[in-house]
């Protein structure tokens, strides 16, 4: 049935039993222990590059073969920067660097844009893609940061590229202990932070300068465990912290057995790091403001007393990430602040009323000074236009009383925007796609609807919201959940297929189309 018909004769009770079944298909994978896992398909950067490496050191020839097979694969309509690394590693096929630039960074307006054409110029070259130039040399942008991955990444790719230029003395014997240092962190049998481009690509640069270094052996194992059925390596090696804390939240806010819901809410607890935060994923100890902000809303959904110590200390954490613009950055206080980043934290911190009142305010008046005039954000860590729209939008509307009234009309006028542009992009299918004119995808439809209820929109109200719920609806599958094609980033812009997000995003949506969630 088409979402149109849908529209003209599903009863509320359609509804129900859809959001019903979503729910019993998402807490189907709750594991014993409550942890919702969530991983990844295969990716063809990851994969290239891990065959570059096992044929560097000449390891594991049936782990070749099965990359090979995976590379062979890759689908007509992959995007090109895919074939291009498949065509090099495998065939030694030439390309022109200028059209990656310009293709997949084009309107990638961002602080990291200059690290991220680096870092693709290099993954090219390591598949033989394109030669190294000069030009790479990564001095303007440096190696130090305050993020574990971006500084292991950044030492490596200067190790790799001073040896391809045939100027290794341009790397100093303190860089490569460091990496070697970082390196040495590794939990036996994981990847390193669960970052395994990272984890690569400091592998190539060991390779280069100490192959026969035990931490070879080692790294090269963790990740050899990664790799999946179809022979190919996915680009992040656990995430099941994040798909915990966002499935949480859908499944409490869905209406699942509470047993679960606690179940999977002492999993979350447990897993916070010592300084408040938590990490993407399991044995990892980078803390970020995005996973942290989704487990702050889950626990304060699922029972905010039973989690009062943990919210308490989340509170604290994400209180002292707040920058001085009022915005949050993704991992370390002082770096650039992001819209989604700032929607996620205010309004996760919402639950605790007047507490964090003036980090709230100060928080909006962020946000309303980066709405564009068609009611945008930035895209961030998704590909999605209305994912930062939601959680802006939901942001905005968790002030408590006393501080909402400073901005009432400036949030009137961002909401008047915001649902000009959700309305207008709307599709005839009742979908939404990641920019207008895009064909309808699962989360951006249900990041679409979210953002509508978020700014009061119900579904028993507004034709659109209506529209978009039922394309959700005509989407599910037998089994009860959803699929879609990925739209969050990592490295930003490059996309990761984790298939339990369509479930999570469209469950969320239709528990929050018809009521208001509000603290």
């Amino acid at each position: 049935m088409s979402s149109e018909s849908m529209v003209r004769h599903a009863p509320w009770s359609e509804m129900t039993l859809a959001k019903t079944r979503m729910a019993e298909h998402l807490a189907g994978r709750i594991r014993p222990d409550g942890g919702i896992p969530g991983p990844c398909a295969s990716r063809v950067l990851e994969s290239a590059l891990l065959l570059v490496l096992l044929r560097r050191v000449e390891s594991d020839l049936p782990a070749q073969a099965r990359l090979v097979r995976y590379l062979r694969n890759v689908p007509t309509d992959a995007s090109r920067f895919d074939r291009a690394l498949s065509d090099a590693v495998l065939t030694g096929k030439r390309t022109e660097a200028a059209w990656v630039h310009e293709e997949m960074l084009r309107d990638f307006d961002h602080f990291t844009a200059a690290r991220k054409r680096l870092q693709f110029d290099v993954f090219m070259a390591l598949t033989g893609a394109i030669p190294f130039d000069p030009q790479m040399w990564p001095d303007l942008i440096g190696t130090e940061s305050r993020v574990r991955w971006v500084s292991m990444s950044m030492t490596a790719i200067k190790v790799i590229v001073s040896s391809a230029l045939g100027r290794p003395g341009m790397v100093s014997e303190s860089e490569r202990a460091e990496l070697i240092e970082m390196l040495a962190s590794l939990v036996p049998g994981r990847v390193w932070e669960n970052h395994v481009t990272a984890h690569l690509i400091a592998l190539l640069a060991l390779s280069v300068f100490a192959p026969d270094h035990p931490l070879m052996a080692k790294g090269v194992d963790a990740l050899l465990r990664c790799q999946n059925g179809d022979g190919g390596i996915a680009s992040i090696a656990d995430l099941t912290y994040f798909t915990t804390g966002t499935a949480g939240l859908a499944l409490a806010r869905g209406g699942t057995d509470r047993e679960a819901i606690l179940r999977t809410g002492d999993y979350v607890a447990a897993a916070q790091l010592p300084g408040g935060g938590w990490s993407f994923g399991e044995n990892a100890v980078q803390a970020d403001v995005d996973t942290t902000s989704y487990a702050v809303s889950f626990l304060a959904t699922a029972d905010r007393f039973r989690y009062r110590v943990a919210l308490e200390s989340a509170g604290a954490y994400l209180t002292a990430m707040a920058n001085q613009d009022g915005g949050f950055p993704t991992y370390v206080h002082g770096d650039p602040s992001e819209v989604a980043m700032t929607g996620g934290a205010a309004s996760a911190l919402g639950w605790a009323g007047e507490t964090h009142a003036e980090v709230l305010e100060h928080a909006a008046d962020y946000l309303l000074a980066a709405q564009l005039d068609d009611g945008t954000f930035e895209r961030s860590w998704t590909l999605s236009e209305a994912n930062a729209i939601w959680r802006a939008m939901w942001a905005l509307h968790a002030l408590p009383p006393s501080r909402s009234g400073a901005i009432a009309s400036r949030r009137e006028s961002a909401v008047a925007r915001s649902t000009r542009f959700l309305t207008q992009a709307q599709n005839a299918d009742g979908g939404w796609g990641y920019r207008p004119g895009d064909a309808s995808d699962t989360a951006s439809t249900a990041y679409s609807v979210l953002a509508l209820s978020a700014m009061g929109r119900r579904l028993a109200r507004d034709p659109v919201v209506r529209r978009g719920t039922f394309h959700l609806m005509a989407r599910q599958d037998d089994d009860g959940g959803l699929s879609g094609i990925p739209d969050q980033v990592a490295p930003r812009p490059l996309p990761f297929d984790a298939p339990v997000f369509a479930d999570t995003w469209g469950l969320l949506a239709l528990a929050s189309c018809d009521r208001d969630w509000g603290w």
